[in-house]
């Protein structure tokens, strides 16, 4: 399945509607109050780990809480208004390995719980965000691609790797 398709299908597939209450996930975890705590309690610890905080040195912590926002939004079942790119093109650039995106959801659950989402709207939550893994993760830095010609690949490596060699 192309990316693009993967993209299509994680944002119109319907699995954000519970079968019992007809309710969207975003209106069971509470909207858009609940999306604004969760990604302000995620940033706020991403920027504080000694490894992922490498990857938003140079970016507004509150646009970002904002986006992402806006993306979970739509993925979820509330309203249309993210306007940035895909997270397979928007992180092109980046070297993303499976340990690094295991560190971000488990950070992200993290988030969640401490928010006060409910267990079942948490889980339902976490699968939307893992649907994407599979076009962020890379096997190597050649992988990546850059977005402009002026860009670097951004590769930054597991410092606690690095003690540990």
């Amino acid at each position: 399945m192309a990316i693009s398709e993967l993209d299509e299908n994680i944002l119109t597939n319907d699995v954000t509607a519970s079968a019992t209450s007809g309710r969207s996930l975003y209106e069971r975890f509470g909207g858009r109050p609940t999306l604004e705590k969760v990604h302000k309690i995620f940033y706020d610890k991403l920027n504080k780990h000694p490894w992922l905080n490498g990857f938003f040195a140079n970016i507004d912590q509150k646009h970002i809480e904002n986006q992402q926002s806006d993306f979970i939004s739509q993925l979820t079942g509330g309203p249309k208004i993210y306007s940035g790119r895909m997270p397979n093109h928007g992180h092109a650039h980046i070297y993303i390995t499976d340990e690094l995106f295991n560190v971000r959801s488990e950070l992200l659950k993290q988030s969640l719980i401490e928010a006060g989402v409910p267990e079942k709207e948490r889980e339902e939550w976490i699968k939307v965000d893992m649907a994407f893994k599979r076009v962020m993760v890379k096997d190597s830095p050649r992988d990546c691609i850059k977005r402009y010609a002026d860009e670097d690949v951004v590769v930054i490596n597991n410092p606690n790797s690095l003690k540990a060699s």
